[in-house]
């Protein structure tokens, strides 16, 4: 076919067609491509106006993004090579982009439902306290809230935009900055370096606003966390390329902190406010919302699990996408450097396009191409964006997230507060254009709005704002009332055995089958769920072993296993784990001879994960891989599943795919349990997918595995067993009660002060009777152990040794049990409460465990298996040696705090928590009882120097934090009594403790080592601050005497060690560095950063819970 020249408008001179901004005008008179030259001397773009086209374009082998022109090339003089304007083949891209997916994937984003509500939530209040009729300019406020929401979404920071008439200074500086880049985009540059120098001062100056904020917000992190907070900036400062093992350059971080916050919240509130201008003009499309969101939230609060339940939402978020894409365009240029590949011909092979020519596709025509949508293409139709029809979109008719590798990488957490925040206000309001005259004017930056689009807003359901308030915050607009408090005796004798259905669970009596489970995933999401898996894997006859997909391959070649696989796609690429293994798999079918079969006999499963908007990639990877094995000879031993992020509900449809199809599936194929497989009926009556019951034969429990963790077994393994020799009490009668317990050793057994020895704990016995009670099951109940545990005993155990020794009876309750338990639960008032109170948890407050919620909610369903799925294998605990072994090397003791459950803090209920499982084990503890030990060493930095006579120390503890420091005081003692002319290094020790004379642990011990010149005593009393120089915490003594120790780090590289809370060694390291800062005449800047050095060389700390 003959080559066609590209169509190109006239333009003027020396600017060409740089001011021409009306795409559709030029699309109508060239069609779907043409030419416009920016200005003299610069290549042409081509403009691409058709789907058929942009899929040309949007060849990521010929093809790559290339941020080099208009507003977006301005934008990367502030963000250089972030994520949103790096350029194609620039390594710190990929990085960030490893780096971050993991929590950006569909769990990590649930996880910010909360902190998104609690922004829109300020949103829905500012404008519900307007009064009635009350007329906002919604693209002020959406910006305002999409800002706000990114903000503490990614880096936990608030900029408090609905607080404050004037914006924070970055936003101030951000938005001159947008502006002025879109200036600089249609200028001359000449114009911009010589003639407009005060805006190009302004834009430099605005520049450095923003990372100097950036930095701040870094700085901020680093001297006041204690530990990770698993968002975007924890990811970026902490987080290390899986490919490269590199992490991200400060400077990096800004660049994409800054991306974040810019890409993150101008494409969405330009999107919320083209969606309400939308709705404003189509009352079919808004009735149709608004009862949508009427059945799924009526008049309670949002949950999480509502969001997936509004798919007419959904479609008008991408319809509004389609006609009005916020990012209005996006520029690709061709990959290769070879002259010789050029020109590249697109469209039928009649177009051509030359090296390092942009091409740009124009979105808002593309989204309109009437060859896939229509003659009605202009037209606002939700309909047409449901599910179904969506998903037969052809490929690149929906492209408002970029294409490719270079996508959005947000797009999830847009999706998600997009549909929470429509929701809410069609919930709350009715609402109205302000001026019904009203015309759509486009107001350009790096993105698009309506300008000075205005709604007039009243309150539905006859709600003012203090009763919408209790419905924002309450679950209900007339309140929900917390179910009665319950009797743990009252439950009766309830038969887990009488739920409908319920059939027993599989026993493998036989030798288990090796499984392999395979993942690949960025995310983590594929990793759990393999993790799952695993979990289950022996209650059905099979050993599993979890793997990502790129080890599985050696094990394939050599191994017949039956093989899962668990995994996503990325655009149509696999994760970083499961590159080789595809590739690896794809060279074996390709090399394939006639009738070749290199995989026979072996039997494979599939489940892939991903995103239906996704329409190009979705399900890409599983599908090639599923296909692929079975080309090769492998055998499906079960149909393909798939989980749908945007149903929002991955762990549950897996969960169905595996016990409904996987299970029995390779039940079948290797025999096993036939005889419970016939038995079986339908599930319990337990949520959507609910595991089944078990059953009761004889009074005793039937068929239940529980699995030993891996440490537990290493304990047994590598441990010793030690005998008590002392078990004291340290403190006064009521108070928080401390506890000396002494140990013999066995004579191998070797440790150093400021090691660990770690112990296995049993559970509390009142907690053990309180599942018992809570379930109606007598005390001598028994269950019939298989798989892991058949070597605890012949066929059946005790359940009450069970739940005393195997498991983690005190575990937090995550959100997904909370889940589990709320669809227990009849009572949609009392499921409104429990999520209520899954939403509440203030600083400070413990999250409850499954017990304390199923006694606070007696009427769940919950079936004891339920229960103790939720629960992980008991784990060991370890605590610090309070001694040296120079004292006696075959003793050692422990010094530790006992947790009654009265004491410590509060948890979400409001009571107090439950005893502690491992203090509580050890404080029944006497004289010649026996338990299991093992030492486990600390960090390397945190053991005296070698030479003590060399190094000054300062000790800074709280409570039973003095427990290593014991050790270092004991073995100073220990080393000048064999040495009596030696002259130890100065040691000072700052405790922390109520008052002397109710909790000053060791006190007689350590004022006869001060006597001795071994150590130096500075007690600090909460309750007693007189008696203690006035100083309540052991951080404020060290305060006032920094005069004394700072001289002694930086002049004789004194080593500082911390033991205590986190709330201890927060402060002792802000004291250190203003103590560094006043006594070197340092800036606070320069103090963190000599901080940061010293870290783990001259300041060690070890932070207990």
């Amino acid at each position: 076919m003959a080559t066609t020249e590209i169509p190109q408008p006239p333009g003027w001179p020396i600017i060409g067609n740089l001011l021409d901004r009306n795409p559709a005008r030029h699309r109508e008179k060239y069609g779907p491509i043409f030419k416009l030259q920016p200005g003299a001397g610069v290549p042409s773009r081509v403009m691409v106006c058709s789907v058929e086209l942009l899929n040309e374009i949007c060849n990521e082998k010929v093809f790559a993004k290339s941020p080099r022109a208009g507003g977006l090339k301005q934008v990367r003089n502030l963000t250089h090579d972030g994520l949103f304007t790096a350029l194609h083949g620039e390594e710190n891209w990929g990085i960030a982009h490893r780096v971050l997916m993991p929590v950006l994937g569909s769990v990590a984003v649930k996880d910010m439902f909360y902190k998104m509500h609690d922004i829109v939530c300020q949103l829905v209040l500012k404008w519900a306290r307007l009064g009635e009729g009350a007329t906002v300019m919604v693209t002020e406020d959406f910006t305002r809230l999409t800002l706000d929401i990114i903000a503490l979404c990614a880096m936990d920071t608030r900029f408090n935009s609905f607080y404050s008439e004037t914006p924070h200074r970055f936003v101030e500086s951000m938005y001159a900055f947008l502006e002025e880049s879109g200036m600089r985009s249609i200028r001359p540059s000449f114009l911009n370096d010589y003639v407009y120098t005060g805006s190009s001062h302004k834009y430099w100056e605005d520049v450095k606003v923003m990372r100097e904020v950036a930095r701040g917000v870094i700085e901020n992190r680093r001297t006041t966390s204690s530990s990770h907070k698993k968002d975007l900036l924890d990811a970026m400062l902490n987080g290390m390329d899986p490919k490269t093992g590199k992490g991200l350059e400060e400077e990096t971080v800004i660049d994409n902190m800054i991306t974040f916050l810019i890409a993150g919240h101008e494409t969405t509130s330009g999107l919320l406010s083209f969606v309400f201008y939308e709705l404003a003009r189509n009352p079919a499309a808004l009735k149709t919302a608004r009862e949508e969101v009427n059945s799924v939230l009526g008049h309670g609060a949002i949950t999480p699990a509502m969001l997936s339940q509004l798919p007419y939402i959904t479609a008008v978020i991408r319809e509004t996408l389609r006609l009005n894409p916020t990012a209005p365009a996006f520029s690709v240029m061709p990959k290769s450097n070879n002259p010789a590949d050029y020109p590249i011909f697109i469209g039928k092979e009649r177009y051509p396009i030359a090296q390092n020519q942009q091409c740009v596709a124009v979105l808002s025509e593309i989204h309109r191409d009437p060859a896939v949508y229509g003659d009605d293409a202009n037209e606002f139709r939700p309909e047409r964006m449901l599910d179904e029809p969506f998903g037969k979109l052809p490929k690149g008719a929906w492209k408002p997230f970029g294409n490719g590798a270079r996508s959005c990488i947000g797009r999830a957490i847009a999706m998600q507060e997009a549909v929470m925040t429509i929701a809410i206000l069609l919930q709350c309001f009715e609402f109205e254009l302000a001026d019904p005259d009203y015309k759509l004017v486009i107001l350009k930056t790096l993105t698009v709005k309506p300008k000075d689009f205005k709604l007039r807003l009243r309150l539905r359901d006859g709600l003012d704002p203090t009763t919408l308030m209790g419905r924002l915050l309450s679950g209900s607009a007339h309140g929900v009332a917390p179910p009665q408090a319950m009797n743990l005796g009252s439950l009766g004798t309830r038969s887990l055995g009488s739920e409908a259905g319920a059939s027993p669970l599989s026993t493998p009596s036989d030798q288990q089958t090796e499984l392999f489970v395979c993942y690949g995933s960025n995310t983590g999401t594929c990793q759990s769920l393999a993790h799952t898996l695993a979990a289950e894997a022996p209650q059905h006859g099979f050993s599993p072993l979890v793997m990502p997909m790129d080890e599985a391959v050696e094990k394939m070649t050599d191994n017949k296993a039956p093989v899962v696989v668990i995994t996503a796609s990325y655009e149509g690429e696999p994760p970083d784990n499961a590159a080789s293994f595809i590739k690896w798999l794809t060279a074996m079918a390709q090399g394939m001879k006639d009738g070749g079969n290199p995989l026979a006999g072996r039997l494979h499963a599939v489940y892939g994960c991903g995103h239906r908007d996704w329409i190009d990639t979705f399900q890409k990877i599983p599908t090639l891989v599923d296909g692929t094995l079975t080309r090769c000879g492998s055998k499906p031993v079960a149909v393909r599943g798939f989980s749908d992020a945007a149903n929002d509900d991955i762990f549950n449809e897996f969960d169905s795919w595996a016990d409904g199809s996987l299970w029995p599936a390779l039940e079948r194929e290797f025999q096993k349990s036939q005889k419970s497989m016939e038995n079986s009926g339908s599930s319990a009556d337990f949520g959507k997918h609910g595991r089944r019951a078990p059953s009761l034969n004889g009074g005793r429990i039937a068929d239940l595995e529980v699995v030993r963790s891996r440490r537990t077994a290493e304990l047994l393994q590598n441990g010793c067993e030690a005998t008590v020799l002392e078990a004291e009490t340290l403190t006064a009668p009521e108070t928080p009660e401390k506890r000396h317990l002494k140990l013999r050793l066995t004579k191998d057994v070797k440790y150093a002060s400021g090691d660990y020895l770690a112990i296995l704990p049993v559970n509390h016995e009142e907690t053990v009777k309180a599942v018992m009670n809570r379930f109606g099951l007598a005390i001598d109940s028994e269950v019939l152990l298989g798989g892991n545990l058949q070597s605890i005993g012949s066929g059946q155990i005790s359940l009450h040794t069970l739940l005393r020794e195997f498991l983690e009876l005190n575990h937090p309750a995550t959100d997904k049990n909370i889940r589990a338990i709320s669809q227990s639960i009849p009572e949609q008032a009392q499921r409104n409460y429990l999520e209520k109170i899954a939403a509440s948890r203030g600083a400070g407050e413990q999250r409850p465990t499954a017990l304390q919620l199923l006694q606070l909610f007696p009427t769940a369903k919950l079936s004891l298996v339920e229960y103790l799925a939720m629960l992980p294998p008991l784990h060991v605990r370890q605590y610090s040696i309070s001694s040296s072994p120079l004292q006696e090397a075959d003793t050692c003791t422990l010094t530790y705090g006992v947790l009654d459950g009265k004491n410590g803090k509060h948890n979400q209920l409001g009571g107090a928590g439950l005893p502690g499982a491992a203090s509580n084990y050890l404080a029944d503890l006497k004289p010649n009882d026996r338990l299991w030990v093992s030492v486990r060493p600390s960090h390397h930095a945190f053991h005296l120097p070698k030479d003590l006579t060399a190094c000054p120390l300062i000790l800074v503890c709280s409570g039973s934090g003095l427990a290593p420091f014991r050790g270092f005081i004991q073995e100073r003692a220990a080393a000048l009594k064999a040495q009596p002319k030696i002259s130890l290094a100065k040691c000072t020790l700052f405790i922390g403790c109520r008052h002397p004379d109710i909790d000053a642990i060791y006190a007689q011990e350590l004022r006869a080592w001060e006597k001795d010149g071994v150590v130096e005593l500075r007690y600090a009393f909460s309750t007693a601050p007189k008696r203690s120089e006035g100083c309540k915490y052991a951080q404020d003594l060290l305060w006032k005497h920094r005069g004394t120790f700072m001289p002694l780090v930086t002049d004789n590289q004194a080593k500082i060690f911390v033991c205590g809370s986190s709330k201890l060694v927060d402060g002792v390291s802000k004291c250190v560095v203003q103590a560094y800062a006043e006594r070197m005449r340092k800036t606070t800047k320069e103090a963190d950063a000599w901080f940061r050095a010293i870290r783990n060389d001259q300041f060690m700390s070890d932070v207990f819970n």
